[in-house]
């Protein structure tokens, strides 16, 4: 059993993960894990690094699974191996994938990426350090990474095209926080970026020296490297058990996957934790030759923004409240999590 990535749902396999027939191998492109629900916090200085990240290493030591530090760069499917960045040959019989999402790429020094997450530590030294940095999204994301850079004195640009969390009721209360803590609001959409030139489609242009795109999540190589079933934008496309369409030994969970059923399922955090339970059984079923379980997505589920001083937003479906307390319960969820794998 090869477990490419170590993604929420992966980490509970490697936890849970316990059969008398199954070899469990592990394969990363780092030691450590970051928990991006934190990455707020480290924006505003709540967290040190440390305190983000999960030993993947370690944790695969405690409960006897073997890792391997590399990246995964193609799935033979038909020779059964996954072939690694290193040139290392990895056989299978079952192959999951939870590597999460890419983002916009630039071939340029001042982008910005925490995508795949162990960037993390490069990328907000970078954007700290910078003049003039820039942000561009108008989701959950780039509107919870504007607050908290900014409360913690990176003062930041946000470049939007729609309203912010475009539709939902909180979007205008969370536009008026950024307007208060004194995040410059550029409303128009980002084109291009040239050398230290961020182009917009009004024709308007700004100057800086480091861009974090947030705008949404963007496939891997991986799947189209290797030539299987993808949808539009490169995700692989599986079926309610997590399956691929094409191959029912690859499995795929959390960001890195379409499930064909439910294509709108949001490709965060909480889609790949509900699934994690999952997944487990669902690979122990297919080596005992029993039936799969099916994946529904939940309608609404929770999200928690920090905002900046102390301060947060609950969502939930369309109802949300910004409040003191919303922040101490999102530190307690974040530490939570990170406990749970913690050696």
């Amino acid at each position: 059993m090869v477990l490419v990535g170590a993604g929420h749902a992966h980490l509970e396999c490697i936890k849970q993960g316990s059969h008398p027939e199954i070899d469990w191998i592990v394969v990363t492109p780092s030691r450590y894990q970051y928990y991006s629900g934190m990455f707020s916090g480290l924006a505003d200085g709540t967290y040190t690094l440390d305190e983000t990240r999960i030993d993947v290493k370690a944790l695969c030591e405690r409960h006897g699974k073997t890792w391997i530090e590399d990246r995964v760069m193609r799935i033979d499917a038909a020779g059964k191996q996954v072939i690694c960045q290193s040139g290392r040959v990895v056989p299978y019989d079952i192959v999951s994938c939870n590597i999460g999402s890419s983002d916009w790429e630039a071939s340029t020094p001042i982008h910005v990426t925490i995508k795949p997450n162990y960037r993390v530590e490069d990328a907000f030294q970078t954007f700290r350090s910078a003049d003039s940095p820039v942000i561009v999204g108008s989701g959950a994301a780039a509107v919870e990474m504007a607050a908290s850079f900014q409360s913690n004195g990176t003062p930041v640009t946000l470049i939007h095209e729609e309203p912010l969390l475009s539709g939902h009721p909180a979007g205008p209360e969370l536009t008026a926080r950024l307007d208060q803590l004194g995040v410059i609001r550029i409303v128009d959409r980002f084109e291009t970026l040239d050398g230290q030139t961020a182009h917009l489609r009004s024709g308007h242009s700004i100057e800086t020296d480091a861009v974090l795109f947030l705008g949404g999540a963007s496939a891997t190589e991986l799947f189209r490297a290797s030539d299987l079933y993808c949808d539009a934008r490169g995700f692989l496309l599986v079926h309610e058990t997590l399956q691929s369409l094409e191959d029912p030994s690859i499995f795929a969970v959390g960001d890195c996957a379409t499930l064909t059923a439910y294509p709108e399922t949001p490709k965060n955090g909480v889609t790949a934790v509900r699934q994690a339970p999952l997944l487990f059984q669902n690979l122990i079923r297919f080596v005992n030759d029993e039936p799969l379980r099916t994946f529904r997505p939940q309608r609404y589920y929770l999200t928690l923004l920090a905002l900046g001083h102390r301060q947060a937003t609950l969502l939930y479906g369309r109802f949300y409240r910004t409040n003191r307390l919303s922040w101490y319960f999102k530190q307690w969820i974040d530490r939570r999590f990170i406990k749970k794998y913690t050696v």
